[in-house]
């Protein structure tokens, strides 16, 4: 028998207390000794960027596709560290992915639609027109509005304001604009949405055929304006009651005007009874759905197809010049961010250069539209309708491998009959019918067309043709050449590819010319505003007509054309000169 002292004992619980305790330690302060929480999501919209870090702002360096599965195993600002399905690591928003199991697992079943999901419950516009934003505030831009009736999905919501799916994209919109009640939204719908005697059409493209042409709630000169839009503006049809047309507008708006201020595509003057879609040329191979960045002879070229381009860090005329290339310059294409190509020069430097200075046909090919009676090469472009098919080959016959949203932006890289090749942000490319793409230079083809017949021809509008000739082209501060303008830098610019001599800055430019009233302006006049980032004469342009200038605007909306008499102009005009 074996006797142990009351010392032995206290000695040995201790043992066992010391020991107990220093398990629990390790257990809290070693997390790399035990199983480290891992998190499964799947991807709920239709492509995600993965970023290199959390946020915005952080480089893109890849997407998924909606339902791929990934494993996050970190948190950071509404961002997530997640390993994807090539066994890489990159950080994902985490409002686009979903934590749920049986959710996320039928996000992964192809063909299902989360639209109807209780996951994404719809909801009705419940006034005349509410306007979508980029954001949760009154302070984000207004993307466009939504009429009456118009049925939308939840996405997400933050505070008063509600993230939502709508026939143009996604945005922002205030909760109390929005019937959730399923009785009540399909009444919305019979009330506004299809008034009485309305009848849905086969979707049409068509552009704006007259001046200040007013977008309307319903179908009468009653019911309440939504927008202003403007010749050549592009526009869909989808409904129609009496003399009046249901249309969507590139870049968000839904709404009614009247029939004969629009010009349908097929030029009928008639919403066309048949979209026919032509099927592939004969002997024409079928293509893969390339990925251009992954090598195994997916490799895409493109040839330089302008003097001094310059090839930066990054995608935008705020990243760093690396080099300049020549007219004719061949470079290997890695992949595209909107409207610009990553691309490597020989021997091995890679940069970025704008998609409309390059060719993906060899010099002296084209891909070409007529517009204005004039042939003009395209180069990049948006989708022009709410939802577009996009597929394997240049035919309805070729399997459907994805689908794009209005204003998504591609870069067009081939052209078969009446169908583009497009490069894409996910560094894959597709085919889509052309008559769905609204390119940059037909644009810019058709400002220059509505400025031919305009009042004060002559030396006038050829200074505004020149200027239109720069439309979308990009913004930089400093900037006085094509490859970036600031406002008074495009203005000196544009002046002096017409021969005339103009001051460098917005105030010694007030200097130059004849003073000109208002109510006696004509093309190509200068126009100047007071007040709009700094105190005194802070901006200028050029007037085009019908109360219209073009300018250099900002790193948003590059050069571009507004209004004097609406907006953020209007209370801040400041005169105008003649400098011709």
């Amino acid at each position: 028998m074996h006797h142990y002292s009351t010392n032995s004992i206290i000695i040995r619980l201790w043992l066992v207390a010391i020991a107990m305790l220093a398990v629990t330690v390790l257990l809290a302060i070693s997390p790399a000794q035990a199983q480290k929480k891992v998190w499964t999501a799947w991807v709920e919209a239709d492509v995600v960027n993965v970023r290199s870090g959390p946020g915005t702002d952080r480089k893109k360096i890849g997407s998924l596709t909606k339902g791929t599965k990934v494993f996050v195993t970190a948190f950071r600002n509404k961002w997530c560290w997640a390993k994807l399905p090539d066994d890489s690591w990159g950080w994902i928003s985490e409002p686009l992915l979903q934590f749920s199991y049986d959710k996320g697992r039928q996000l992964a079943v192809p063909g299902n639609s989360q639209d109807a999901s209780s996951s994404h419950p719809p909801a009705w516009i419940k006034v005349a027109a509410a306007n979508v934003r980029s954001g949760p505030g009154l302070g984000y831009d207004r993307y466009g509005s939504l009429a009456k009736g118009t049925k939308v999905y939840k996405r997400a919501q933050r505070g008063e304001w509600v993230k939502c799916k709508t026939p143009g994209g996604e945005g922002w919109i205030r909760r109390d604009l929005l019937e959730f009640d399923v009785n009540a939204g399909r009444q919305l719908v019979q009330e506004a949405g299809t008034p009485a005697g309305s009848r849905g059409v086969k979707s049409a493209k068509a552009y704006i055929n007259g001046d200040k042409v007013r977008l309307r709630s319903g179908p009468s000169t009653e019911s309440e304006m939504i927008a202003l839009l403007n010749k050549g503006q592009v526009v869909h049809v989808f409904g129609e009651k009496g003399d009046w047309r249901q249309v969507t507008v590139q870049g968000g708006n839904t709404g009614w005007l009247a029939g004969w201020l629009i010009k349908y595509e097929t030029d009928s003057g008639n919403t066309p009874d048949v979209d026919p879609l032509p099927g592939a040329p004969p002997n024409f191979p079928s293509p893969e759905y390339r990925n251009v960045s992954g090598g195994n002879g997916q490799e895409l070229y493109a040839w330089i197809d302008g003097s001094k381009v310059n090839v930066r860090a990054g995608p935008g005329t705020d990243q760093p010049v690396r080099l300049q290339l020549a007219r004719g310059q061949k470079v290997e294409v890695l992949g595209a961010d909107g409207h610009w190509c990553r691309v490597k020069v020989p021997p091995g430097t890679v940069g970025w250069v704008a998609g409309w200075v390059i060719s993906f046909l060899p010099p002296g090919q084209e891909i070409t539209v007529e517009q204005n009676g004039e042939t003009v090469a395209v180069k990049v472009g948006w989708v022009a309708r709410p939802e577009v098919n996009l597929r394997a080959g240049p035919g309805t016959n070729y399997e459907e491998i994805g689908d794009l949203v209005l204003s998504t932006q591609v870069i067009i890289t081939d052209q078969r009959g009446d169908w583009y090749e497009v490069l894409l942000d996910n560094d894959k490319t597709g085919w889509v019918a052309s008559w769905l793409i609204d390119t940059r230079e037909e644009r810019i083809a058709r400002q220059e067309g509505a400025s031919a017949g305009s009042p004060g021809a002559g030396k006038g509008s050829q200074i505004v043709r020149t200027a239109l000739r720069y439309m979308g082209y990009p913004y930089a501060m400093g900037g006085e050449s094509p490859s970036g303008f600031d406002c008074s830098g495009f203005v000196q610019y544009v002046m002096a590819q017409n021969g005339i001599r103009v001051s460098r800055t917005s105030r010694t430019l007030f200097r130059d010319g004849t003073p000109v009233s208002r109510g006696q302006l004509r093309p190509g006049d200068v126009v100047f505003f007071r007040n709009t980032y700094r105190r005194g004469l802070s901006h200028v342009g050029i007037y085009v007509n019908d109360n219209k200038f073009i300018h250099a605007a900002d790193r948003r909306r590059d050069v571009t054309v507004s209004r004097l008499d609406q907006g953020h102009y209007a209370s801040r005009y400041a005169g105008a000169k003649r400098m011709y």
